[in-house]
């Protein structure tokens, strides 16, 4: 067993925490080769910081809710076994701009790729573009990185709309199954959106991202980089737990220079009328079914992620690569490591077991 350092409430103890276990470094998605990025594999210690949120303001008769405000009366011990023994590296909760809980394996640094957790970064991209005036939803991905993005499939008629909502009607192989707007069918086609705005602002990828994401919002060691050995989505995003916080934080506090503020909104909202739980390259939480990102699933009936808030909205990677995003609670809850369990891409049994414990701890359940 390991001692770790929490701080509560301002001041600091030692605690003990489990054991730490291996990680995978397989930081694909479905379909997705392994990547190439910067992993860590190996520890022997945890750290864990652990602040309610408010601490360390004193309760006064203008603010008599200060001492029962969410997670004061958390405990974290069962919460810190549960992450060593579920394959996490890195896990943080902040809430109302307060870092509520963080814990380490090992390495506050350590980043992997997020693998489709990135598709809402991406998201995020996009929105400046549209907002610069430089595309439309409505523009046809054709127009702006011709028509043959899709490798001679097809593509007249597909938006940024389309990929963006995941209705192109191009499988993983870009092959056609649908007519655009028809279905919807959780592809890798939505990498062309890369391309589009990297052409339309003649920029490279990382240097635009910092430009309009990363550098405001703090995600310093954020980095898309190129998967070489992979066809299906040939670019990934490195990233750390503290990177995924800062992107989280824009969202849910509407910071990201540029951006339309109805952007996020029409995001966070399902983007067609075939899964309800699907935005923007966003996850959605709260409504009454949802798809799984397989062919041929069927419409499950509830919400996505039953025990979490109703507005809920998810970046999800292959392997459990998670960030969560509440804009009512302004709450923000990243983990990166290897796979928690066994499971669908992107979705699994991991998220609702996670969610019933952190609603607990946060006084909800």
């Amino acid at each position: 067993m390991d001692v770790g350092r929490r701080r509560v409430l301002g001041s600091m103890a030692a605690v003990t925490s489990a054991a730490a276990v291996g990680c995978t470094t397989d930081g694909s998605d479905s379909a997705e080769s392994s990547p190439t990025g910067p992993t860590t594999t190996t520890s022997t210690t945890s750290t864990t910081t652990t602040t309610a949120a408010g601490a360390g303001t004193a309760a006064t008769s203008a603010d008599t809710t200060a001492v029962s405000r969410p997670w004061a009366d958390a405990g974290f011990d069962e919460l810190e076994r549960y992450l060593a023994d579920t394959n996490t590296n890195s896990f943080a909760i902040w809430e109302d701009g307060d870092s509520v809980f963080e814990w380490h394996r090992d390495d506050p640094e350590f980043r992997r790729d997020i693998a489709s957790a990135q598709k809402s970064v991406l998201s995020l991209l996009v929105g400046r573009a549209v907002a610069d005036g430089l595309i439309a939803l409505d523009t046809e991905v054709g127009e702006v990185v011709g028509a043959d993005w899709a490798g001679g499939s097809p593509t007249a008629g597909i938006t940024v709309h389309h990929l963006l909502a995941m209705t192109s009607g191009l499988d993983n192989q870009l092959q056609v199954v649908s007519a655009p707007g028809e279905a919807w069918l959780y592809s890798g086609a939505f990498a062309a959106l890369f391309d589009v705005v990297t052409s339309v602002t003649g920029e490279e990828l990382q240097p635009l991202a910092q430009s309009w994401l990363f550098d405001d919002a703090g995600a310093t060691t954020a980095e898309f980089y190129e998967r070489r050995i992979d066809s299906y989505a040939p670019i990934g995003l490195v990233a750390s737990t503290s990177d995924l916080v800062a992107i989280g934080r824009t969202v849910v506090e509407g910071t990201q220079a540029g951006l339309d503020p109805t952007w996020l909104d029409d995001s966070l909202t399902p983007s067609q009328p075939f899964n309800e739980g699907y935005g923007h390259l966003w996850w959605l939480n709260g409504h009454e079914s949802y798809l799984y990102p397989a062919p041929g699933s069927p419409k499950r009936e509830g919400p996505l992620i039953p025990p979490a808030p109703d507005d809920l909205v998810a970046a999800l990677g292959k392997d459990d690569q998670k960030l969560y995003l509440s804009r009512d609670l302004r709450l923000v809850v990243a983990r990166i490591g290897g796979r928690a369990v066994e499971g669908r891409p992107a979705l699994s049994s991991y998220d609702p077991d996670l969610w019933t414990r952190l609603m607990e701890l946060r006084g909800d359940a």
